[in-house]
């Protein structure tokens, strides 16, 4: 009986230990990543050149903006304010008065923005000895108490689109690729599907009225990242999974203005944010839950684009793919006729 080779077997353990290396620094790297990102984004929040409409003559708006980084936009009266709040141009409104003001914040915008201009603007009438009426325009309903909902949605959306093309990557076998744009977009119907139902009738947080119109839009964000993710593993491997963990998630979720406010994230966040999933997918289902969906044009051209692209790349690149295969078929055929003859 011969003893196995023991120099042999710590030989492929040293062999592997590289890889393993390799692998744990990408963890640590992920991990640092969102450190930085979640609490470099959301740890310190600041208002930058938040849109705010003023009507009429105050010294409370000038004095805020002394404290409180507000781009002012002056407007007739309050009727016209509130018009643009509706249509998602400014994100709160004063009207003055002979003795002080109304402030209209709307918490359906963003909770966490209509609480900070309160307290700026109390504040500020307080020093200067004016009456100050809050007054909250497009409130939330119970369901949605924090205002959250639209972003936790839109995350749920985004991980199974991207769990769905990883696992069809995965599992699919090369038997499933022609067929994986077609699987990934009945999963994105069958997924949207679930996360209406248990949102709305089942948890209550969105209203089924507006049950058909968010089946349509939670459509098109799962889609747009399924494409979008299946076009990253089709040309980059596995390396295109890790690619939209980073991008989509670490730095996306913090990026999105879902929990704090796009105008309160610090330069780099506020910049990009808008233009990943998780930004433009919380926009347009916020704005369709409580601004009747006004402002989402960009936002729907931005899901569009991830998902269009994602198709392109993923048939294009598949199609070039299948050429080269069945060109060095045809080669290999040439010349095994030539040899016989």
């Amino acid at each position: 009986m011969v003893a196995p080779n023991s120099g042999d077997s710590g030989e492929h353990r040293l062999g592997r230990l590289p890889l393993l290396t390799a692998a744990l620094g990408v963890v640590l790297a992920v991990q640092a990543l969102f450190v930085l990102s979640y609490v470099g984004a959301l740890h310190h929040p600041k208002p930058h050149d938040v849109a705010f409409g003023v009507v009429g003559n105050s010294r409370l708006p000038i004095a805020v903006g002394k404290q409180f980084s507000l781009k002012v936009r002056q407007y007739p009266d309050e009727a016209a304010a509130r018009s643009a709040i509706d249509h998602r141009r400014i994100d709160g409104a004063f009207v003055a008065d002979s003795g002080g003001g109304t402030l209209l914040v709307v918490p359906a915008a963003s909770n966490a923005g209509a609480t900070a201009l309160s307290m700026a603007f109390g504040a500020a009438a307080t020093a200067l000895e004016q009456k100050l009426t809050v007054v909250q325009v497009h409130t939330l309903p119970t369901g949605d108490a924090s205002g959250n909902v639209s972003f936790l949605v839109v995350m749920a959306l985004i991980l199974g689109g991207y769990l769905a093309s990883t696992i069809g990557m995965v599992f699919g076998g090369s038997a499933r690729r022609r067929g994986r744009l077609a699987s990934l977009a009945l999963a994105s119907v069958l997924g949207a599907l679930l996360t209406d139902v248990f949102a709305g009738p089942v948890l209550d947080a969105v209203p089924t009225s507006k049950f058909l119109a968010l089946w349509g839009l939670f459509v098109l964000v799962m889609t747009a990242v399924a494409y979008a993710t299946a076009a990253l593993q089709t040309v980059l491997g596995p390396g295109g999974t890790l690619i939209v963990v980073v991008l989509f998630i670490v730095f996306g979720a913090p990026a999105s203005g879902g929990t704090v406010p796009s105008a309160y994230l610090p330069a780099f966040w506020r910049t990009f944010g808008p233009y990943l999933p998780a930004g433009a997918g919380t926009t347009a289902v916020r704005n369709t839950l409580y601004f009747d969906a006004n402002a989402i044009t960009k936002s729907l051209l931005i899901l569009s684009g991830y998902l269009i692209a994602g198709a392109l790349v993923v048939i294009v690149v598949r199609r070039r793919a299948s050429g080269t295969a069945a060109a060095a078929e045809a080669e290999a055929s040439t010349a095994a006729a030539a040899i016989v003859v």
